[in-house]
């Protein structure tokens, strides 16, 4: 096949060639094509910036705990009759009662 970079050999000389602790891939000509590539660095940082980035929703502000509140049932009911973000909002109405609380 006209400009394949296969190269064809018998099992034979396959089995002598992993006795002799060759690899069945061509890590030299990966490498070399590898490098080759005119943004090879740039492309490395990008690929190992993605491995390095962890699952999940980013950390915006201050992170949040999950905790355990017992609460009056007419309290939760007030708060998820808000509608979408009843915890957010009761979590900033904490948070200006703290700051008042606090000076």
């Amino acid at each position: 096949m006209p400009g394949s970079k296969m190269t064809v050999k018998t099992g034979e000389e396959m089995r002598a060639a992993r006795k002799d602790g060759a690899s069945r891939s061509d890590w030299e000509r990966v490498r070399r094509e590898a490098h080759a590539a005119p943004n090879a660095a740039e492309m490395d940082n990008k690929i190992g910036e993605l491995i390095a980035r962890k699952r999940g929703r980013p950390v915006v502000g201050e992170p949040k705990q999950a905790i355990s509140l017992r609460l009056p049932q007419s309290v939760l009911d007030y708060w998820k009759s808000t509608g979408a973000g009843w915890q957010t909002r009761m979590a900033d109405v904490l948070a200006k009662a703290m700051t008042e609380h606090t000076g």
